[in-house]
């Protein structure tokens, strides 16, 4: 393989687990790599597939690249079904993508293969015709409705154009947009699609799934949710710690994330603004040791009422925070560590020069306390 597949093999490497102990991994070099895995028969690049073709010419083109009836393509194939409703597949929107040359994602995640995304690369750097769909599937929750939206990108004789259209409940088409002229398209080093146009931010799908591209990532995402999703705060802006009094500034906030986790919507839905101060001293030593009055209430955002052992939190936090991968574990006795790195969720692109080691202690009863955390900086 050449370029694209030496750039991508160098990303799939690192972790190994399946003994119940493991050795501490070497601190990588640079960002962490994986060992070498295959994508999938459908998710192959071409030996002489290159990941980044030249820039079209800047003014608009008197030829506008359009659909060709006489396009031929393989249909996607749905390689991870998992998890996804069944009313997905019955839809007119999902019949539609499977009918022509797509990547079908379902909340920002491939469910098909990347057949489709690697062709129209590989056409596109070569001046050919070629089209390509990008379907991405949302259900429903509190704050969403049901919809889907779909990323149509034509390319002809060395110009790409995008269109846009959505599927509101996943039904026909609704409103398309304009077209939209893109200087290049790429696969990039994480399994996005990438497009790019001068004076514009890029725009991402990913259209190679984690599951492909990193070894034991099932069970990587599973120790994730379980260990680190509910503490949100300390692990997208990771906190050092080795005791619990470290994190006292922050336990207003790692409360709202535990609750949560585990309500599946946040705490004013329930309290309104003031919350039981028992409440969440007892939902703190769930997942910590030691949690104490003292220690919430030092946060100056949060006001204290004695007379009802509420405090007042109105919230305030914001911003769009990285995403974390866990990329391996050890387990000696009941201490459980894991390492993770955070990630540009919509790029894929690693983060700095260090990943975290989450420590975690296991209770008899499946329960679990966090014990410290801590910052590995990257050897160079």
């Amino acid at each position: 393989m050449k370029k694209v597949v030496l750039i991508l093999a160098a990303l799939l490497l690192l972790c190994s687990c399946g003994k119940e102990t493991f050795e501490k991994p070497e601190v990588p070099e640079d960002a962490p790599v994986f060992e070498e895995t295959n994508p999938g028969e459908n998710c192959s690049l071409p030996e002489d597939f290159s990941s980044e073709p030249e820039k079209v010419p800047e003014e608009t083109p008197e030829k506008i690249p359009k659909e060709n009836p006489d396009f031929e393509f393989e249909k996607p194939e749905i390689l991870y079904p998992e998890n996804i409703p069944e009313e997905l597949f019955k839809s007119a929107a999902f019949a539609e993508a499977m009918e022509r040359p797509s990547v079908i994602l379902y909340d920002y995640e491939p469910i098909s293969d990347c057949l489709a995304a690697v062709n129209f690369v590989e056409a596109a750097e070569k001046g050919e015709h070629s089209e390509l769909y990008i379907y991405n599937f949302h259900n429903a929750d509190q704050y969403n409705p049901k919809n889907a939206y779909c990323f149509n990108y034509i390319c002809e004789e060395n110009v790409i154009v995008r269109k846009y259209e959505d599927y509101p409940d996943w039904g026909k088409a609704g409103k398309s947009s304009e077209i939209f002229y893109i200087d290049k398209a790429y696969i990039n080093d994480f399994g996005f699609f990438t497009t790019e146009k001068s004076g514009f931010e890029p725009n991402y799908h990913q259209v190679i799934s984690d599951f492909a591209l990193y070894e034991n990532a099932a069970e990587h995402r599973a120790l994730k949710e379980k260990y680190i999703d509910p503490i949100f705060t300390i692990t997208v802006s990771p906190e050092e710690f080795s005791s619990v009094s470290d994190l006292s500034s922050y336990f207003i906030w790692i409360f709202e994330d535990i609750y949560n986790y585990e309500n599946g919507h946040d705490p004013w839905q329930e309290y309104g603004n003031n919350w039981p101060l028992s409440e969440i001293i007892s939902l703190l030593n769930r997942y910590f040791e030691g949690v104490t009055k003292e220690m919430v209430l030092i946060n100056r955002r949060i006001e204290y009422d004695p007379e009802t052992d509420t405090v007042f939190y109105e919230g305030g936090r914001g911003g769009v925070s990285p995403e974390r991968r866990v990329f391996d574990f050890e387990q000696n006795g009941d201490i459980l560590t894991l390492y993770y790195l955070l990630y540009h969720e919509e790029s894929g692109t690693i983060y700095d020069d260090r990943y975290y080691a989450l420590e975690i202690k296991l209770l008899d009863d499946g329960s679990f306390r966090y014990i410290s955390q801590t910052a590995i900086e990257k050897e160079r």
